[in-house]
Formats: structure tokens, sequence, C-alpha cells
């Protein structure tokens, strides 16, 4: 009995270690390939970073979140998306303002470029739209031209779904169809929005994962969205398009992650041929 007690505590230390410590403070940077026949050949090897949900706040300190800026720089991104909720708390102004002194540190080799998050208009709406505007890289109900050469891709950004949607066409129907188009948007239910211009993919935060997934099976009982199929890697819309879905950094209701790390996936495009 006493050999047993002793095991079951060995295994909660463990798991308590794995999810409240382990899962949530090493931060992994998991290599996605995107593969598309509209990717320009000079395309071919581009890097993403995705930085989605770093929930600034209780235990998520300007310290650790340095670490995960500089961590980010060092895998040497070509852009890097960020993908809001980057406050954890509700009407707590110095956190927004605190957070947005730290995302400028993030570094693309072309340029970053962010949208927000439910919690950030939580936070506080009108204060949060505001710095994400001063900061000149807010890529919010616009689009942006990425070129290499002759050839270019089109990134445009969405407003988040629960609490500032913009529609899909309003920011891309002047931009190209023939050309690779991206969508960055905190909530992957964004892209079940009714919308006549393609997207070829989006890139999206929000779920974390779920933060706590099934072994072997791979789900994750709680989503917090209504699409269930939406909650980790590369998934695909309503309407047939990609949708890539980050498990991101932070937490939500509580601090803990099992079976799924925090993560800032690195998104690879990749040149298909026509065949």
């Amino acid at each position: 009995m006493k050999r047993i007690f002793k095991f079951i505590l060995i295994f909660l230390l463990i798991l308590f270690f794995n999810s409240f410590i382990f899962e949530r403070y090493y931060v992994r940077f998991p290599i996605y390939e995107i593969e598309s026949t509209k990717i320009p050949k000079s395309f071919d090897g581009y890097k993403i970073a995705v930085v989605s949900d770093l929930h600034y706040g209780f235990l998520n300190p300007e310290v650790w979140i340095r670490n995960v800026i500089g961590s980010t720089n060092e895998q040497n991104p070509d852009l890097i998306v960020g993908l809001g909720d980057y406050v954890k708390n509700r009407n707590f102004d110095e956190e927004l303002i605190s957070v947005w002194k730290l995302l400028p540190l993030l570094k693309g080799n072309d340029t970053e470029v962010f949208v927000n998050g439910n919690h950030d208009h939580w936070a506080n709406h009108t204060l949060s739209l505001r710095l994400l505007e001063e900061s000149k890289k807010s890529l919010r109900n616009r689009t942006l031209e990425i070129k290499r050469g002759k050839e270019k891709m089109i990134i445009g950004g969405l407003g988040d779904f629960w609490e500032d949607h913009i529609p899909i066409d309003h920011i891309f129907q002047h931009t190209d169809p023939k050309h690779f188009r991206i969508a960055i948007a905190h909530n992957p239910e964004s892209a079940d929005t009714s919308h006549k211009e393609s997207i070829d993919l989006f890139i999206t935060g929000h779920t974390h994962g779920g933060q706590v997934r099934i072994p072997f099976l791979q789900l994750s009982p709680i989503l917090p969205v209504q699409n269930k199929n939406y909650d980790l890697g590369i998934q695909h819309s309503i309407f047939n398009e990609m949708v890539f879905i980050s498990a991101g950094i932070g937490w939500s209701i509580l601090p803990l992650r099992f079976n799924c790390p925090s993560e800032v996936p690195i998104l690879i495009l990749r040149h298909k041929e026509n065949r």
C-alpha cells in the first residue's frame, strides 16, 4: 500500500511539473510546410513565424515574454504575424501599454504585422485599437504586398471574430485572386464567415489547441469555437480553404497544458508545380 501511494505521489508530481511548468514555459517552434501552385517560385522556403495568445499578465511576466520574443527572432523568419490576445486580464490598461512596448522587439527579415484578439478588446477596446494603429504594424482592415522581384503575394488582416468583425470581401476586394492570398485573424471561425474573395491560407490562433489533448486520439474536449474541427494545425474551412491554427503560448481558465505545449509555429511556404 505504501509503495502504491508513493507511485501515485510521484506520478502526480511529474504530471504537475509537466502541465503547469514544462509544457507552458518551454516554447516549441514546430515547422509546417504549406504547399500551393499559387506560391511563386521566388517564395519557395519563405518562413512565417506565428505569434499568438501571449496573454501577458498573471504567470506570463515580462521576462518570459522577452524570452519568447528573442527565441522567435532567432528562428530568422522572413515575416512575423501577431494574432492577438497579447494580454490576459480584462480592463487592465497598464498591461496593454506594457505589452505593446515589447511587441516591437519582434523582428522579421521583411516585416512584422499584427491584428488584435478578443482579450485585447475585453481589456480596453478603444485603447487596444489605438495601440495597434500607433505601432505602424497594424494589418487590421488592410492588405500588404510582399514582393520578391516581379513576383508577390498578398497578406490581409481581419478584425476579431467576436468583438471586431470585418467582412473578408471588404479587405480583399481590390486584390488579384491570381496571387497567393493570406488572411491573418485571431479566431479561426473568421474563415467560415461568408465571402466571395478566395483566400489561399488563413493563419489563426485563439483555441490554444484546447490546452488539454487526449493522448493517442489527439482530441481536445474543450475548444472555444463552434466548429470543433478548428483545434490545431492545418485544417479546412467550410469553404474548403486552408486554415492554420496555432496552439499559441498563453492559457485560459486554468494555467496548464497537457499534450499541447506552447508554440510559435514556423510556416514554410513551398511552390508546387502544376501537373
